[in-house]
């Protein structure tokens, strides 16, 4: 019988401070900043110019059974909370050429744009891909200066609460969400991984495509590598307004 890790965390976004009612307007930005992100994805995501207040403080690679998963530590040294911000993840080969493995089009939006991060804040952000990197490649993580998508910071409490359950046997998570919130969630993100002796040893990341307000819904995250008994999840809101 699998062993299993139980646990209930509350997952706060970025720690903005949000309250507010849904009125026709807020219902009608909210469309148009989700029909923006997908035009957005539509298109190659590839950051030449990196943003010198928003920036990656640790990039780690997790390679197991010919996949990788990117765990990316961003740190926010504006005075301004920012959102939308595209990244791009990769690797350098022993020649000194980048190659990038979230640069394509048609990927979903958060494989290549962060969510919210407050200002003085920072995010863990977990990109996955069925690609392996070598062993001896050194992984990179660049973030650009211009948001991709008209997203509003406005004062809107929004979290996501979500309880889990890990199968070591299947290495997977089973997560169930809940939005007691006015807000509904699109595109909403949920980012597991864990540390060993201060390496990631695994990670994980899915998003929900809609989450209504006071809606619930299931899912299961793959690992890649192992989680282990003490690991972090979060779901991260990309609605904030």
């Amino acid at each position: 019988m699998a062993r299993s890790v139980k646990g209930v965390i509350v997952a706060v976004t970025s720690a903005l401070a949000f309250a507010g009612c849904t009125t026709t307007q807020h219902e009608a930005q909210r469309e148009r900043l989700d029909s923006a992100r997908q035009r957005v994805a539509l298109e190659p995501t590839r950051v030449a110019a990196t943003n010198a207040m928003v920036t990656p403080v640790s990039v780690a690679a997790v390679r197991a059974g010919g996949k990788t998963a990117f765990v990316v530590r961003v740190t926010n040294r504006g005075r301004r909370a920012v959102t939308d911000l595209p990244i791009s993840v990769g690797y350098k080969t022993a020649p000194g050429a980048n190659v990038f493995l979230n640069s394509a089009a048609d990927l979903n939006y958060f494989q290549a744009h962060l969510p919210a991060i407050r200002a003085g804040g920072s995010l863990t952000w977990v990109f996955t891909t069925r690609r392996a990197v070598p062993p001896a490649a050194r992984p990179f993580a660049r973030v650009g200066r211009k948001r991709a998508a008209p997203a509003l910071l406005t004062d809107t409490d929004v979290r996501i609460p979500l309880t889990y359950r890990y199968q070591s046997r299947l290495n997977t998570v089973s997560v169930h969400l809940s939005n007691p919130t006015s807000v509904p969630q699109y595109e909403l993100q949920v980012y597991a991984y864990a540390k060993r002796a201060a390496r990631y040893v695994g990670a994980a990341n899915a998003t929900v495509t809609s989450l209504g307000a006071g809606s619930k819904q299931s899912l299961r995250l793959n690992v890649v590598g192992t989680l282990g008994h003490h690991f972090h999840i979060q779901a991260v809101p990309t609605i904030l307004q």
